[in-house]
């Protein structure tokens, strides 16, 4: 969902990009926070060689400046790099697809698949970090206003607007029907605005359910079933709740008022029917699949220490499943990766409907990839984009086994099911309706702040939940009509 801007207050907050654009970034070097844009230069008369400049994505960055030679310091630096467990050596990066490929070397491997089918086009790439979150969205916004923008950039929850916003290029008709036809639709379908694609994630992280199969089995429950409806849901944290008389409790899912819960119980309102705003970013706390959902999590509360559930820290829920105090939890894939470390033994799967419910999501890490408007090299960047849901792509975030693939032909190939069981269930979560977290007409932070106010007060006291919601749309509407 889309908010529209007038000029004014997107002209104060580009702005305000301005003054803090500066340099900055945490992916292995610093950028300048000005884009230079791309440029072509002829590559010793042996042709004309376009350079592209990509924003850093976190998950597959090497460092600052041009590809090429970024590489093998990377590889370098990974082998020097004493903290790795267990340390890397030369031969973790002589990678073969269909073999398990190690985390560390992922993003080396992951750039020189990007570099050596680029180079082969006559394009380069030059990489810039602008950082993340407010800070990238600062410059990002500086950037439109002054015409000097990369020929790639990235984002999460702000993509939407920019595109809603005239800001970015819609991808060509003949690549958005290919990934249309070839790829899952978390990929791409948050970032669909009137019938055209503008944005693509490789690997994008959508919430599944986890449990502790130790405190489930204690609780007299099948540790290797997962409920399927809200309904066994419940039964089941309830039933690990009384098996740990204070020492541990059933859990369910963070429902902090940040976006931290917003993104995770988010998913139970797409679930039942409900959301946040409707197409015109104008907000829709009080609807009944709302307030149905909102119940829900009233009763989940029930099945926590007392203030866990809707604390503001959300470290601190996640915390308590690493220690074992809750059991059931809604989180993005990265859960599965954790939880083994730490040696629990835990389950994963789709998270479960309601009576009347379908399948549905929300993106929670995804880092979509966008071309703006005003790029130098529209066409040579869009070749970059085609390249992150190629088969070798694809085939290395399967077998680095962090995420799932998004490639339809390898994620529903059955070397795939069988190697990978459990990130398979989280690329059946991409499907369906996955959704963005929208973004309301005006004072978009004050009225988040509304509903996940609104929603605290639910859980936290007596009160009637549909008078609660009420309240917080009756508010929400002065501000945003």
């Amino acid at each position: 969902m889309f908010k529209k801007v007038s000029f004014m207050l997107l002209s104060l907050v580009l702005m305000a990009g301005l003054a803090a654009c500066s340099s900055g970034g945490n992916a292995g070097g610093s950028g300048s926070g000005n884009a230079t844009g791309g440029d072509s230069s002829n590559n010793d008369g042996a042709g004309q060689v376009t350079t592209i400049t990509v924003l850093n994505e976190g998950a597959v960055a090497v460092g600052v400046g041009e590809l090429e030679g970024l590489l093998e310091k990377k590889k370098q630096a990974t082998i020097a790099d004493e903290t790795q467990e267990p340390r890397v050596v030369e031969e973790d990066f002589n990678y073969t697809p269909g073999q398990t490929a190690k985390g560390a070397v992922f993003p080396y491997l992951y750039q020189s698949i990007i570099h050596d089918r680029l180079s082969s086009k006559g394009i380069a790439v030059k990489t810039e970090d602008w950082g993340w979150g407010e800070q990238l969205i600062q410059k990002q916004t500086a950037g439109f206003l002054a015409k000097n923008i990369p020929d790639i950039i990235v984002g999460e929850t702000q993509m939407p607007g920019f595109a809603q916003q005239g800001l970015l290029e819609p991808f060509p008709d003949d690549l958005a029907q290919d990934i249309r036809d070839k790829v899952a639709p978390a990929a791409w379908s948050p970032m669909e605005y009137d019938g055209k694609i503008y944005g693509f994630a490789s690997q994008p992280g959508v919430s599944s359910l986890f449990w502790n199969k130790d405190l489930v089995k204690q609780a007299g429950l099948d540790p290797d079933k997962a409920p399927a409806t809200w309904d066994e849901f419940l039964s089941n944290v309830t039933k690990v709740t009384e098996a740990g008389a204070g020492k541990f409790y059933g859990g369910g899912v963070y429902a902090g008022p940040n976006a931290g819960g917003y993104l995770r119980y988010g998913t139970l309102l797409v679930i039942n029917g409900g959301g946040f705003a409707d197409d015109q970013g104008q907000p829709v706390f009080n609807s009944d699949a709302n307030v149905e959902t909102v119940q829900f999590l009233k009763e989940l509360n029930k099945n926590h220490p007392p203030g866990l559930m809707a604390n503001t820290n959300e470290g601190a829920y996640f915390d308590a499943f690493k220690k074992g105090q809750i059991a059931y939890l809604i989180d993005g894939p990265w859960r599965a990766g954790e939880s083994a470390h730490l040696d629990i033994d835990y389950g994963m799967a789709q998270i479960p409907l309601s009576s009347d419910g379908q399948p549905g999501n929300i993106t929670i890490g995804a880092a979509f990839h966008s071309v703006p408007k005003d790029a130098k090299n529209k066409e040579a960047a869009f070749e970059y984009i085609r390249i992150m849901f190629s088969e070798e792509i694809q085939q290395l975030i399967a077998d680095t086994g962090a995420r799932s693939p998004v490639l339809k032909s390898i994620a529903e190939s059955e070397d795939y099911k069988s190697a990978h069981p459990e990130m398979y269930q989280h690329y059946l979560a991409m499907s369906g309706n996955v959704q963005g977290l929208p973004t309301f007409a005006k004072e978009d932070s004050k009225i988040w702040q509304m509903f996940g106010d609104a929603v605290t007060k639910s859980l936290m006291t007596n009160e009637d939940v549909k008078s609660i919601l009420d309240d917080a749309q009756k508010k929400a509407e002065v501000r945003t009509k």
